[in-house]
């Protein structure tokens, strides 16, 4: 809990650097956190990573290597912040994007990858769609 508290604490000063080692070894940046209110499945928390490895022209983190850090990031970011008394959330969507792209919008130059998943038992599970 007390780690979920400063990472919260650390998501309210803006985009940081991830400190830790991610599966890919690429660097990454937390771009931005929202919480999101989806009809009849409750809260959604979407965390946006800008992750340059994953570019297509450049890039050093392919397809696979850039899903086992979506999974990392959920169990190491996401489940902390989800399981927040204040920040409660059902399901979790983690997003890697090799620039800034708004949420919502498309940008056929950019590379993003997204995994959805529902939190149970300080787990992440991933939902298909």
């Amino acid at each position: 809990m007390r780690g979920g508290l400063a990472f919260a604490l650390a998501l309210a000063a803006g985009p940081v650097a991830a400190q830790e080692q991610l599966p890919s070894g690429q660097a990454l940046v937390l771009w931005e956190v929202v919480w999101e209110r989806v009809a009849g499945t409750g809260t959604q928390a979407v965390l946006r990573f800008i992750a340059p490895g994953i570019a297509r022209e450049g890039g050093t983190v392919d397809v696979e290597a850039a899903f086992e850090d979506l999974d990392w990031l959920c169990a190491t970011h996401a489940v902390p912040l989800a399981e927040l008394p204040a920040s409660r959330a059902d399901t979790v969507v983690v997003t890697l994007m090799d620039r800034p792209v708004p949420r919502g919008a498309t940008d056929p130059e950019a590379t993003q990858y997204f995994s959805v998943y529902s939190i149970e038992n300080g787990e992440c599970l991933p939902e298909d769609f």
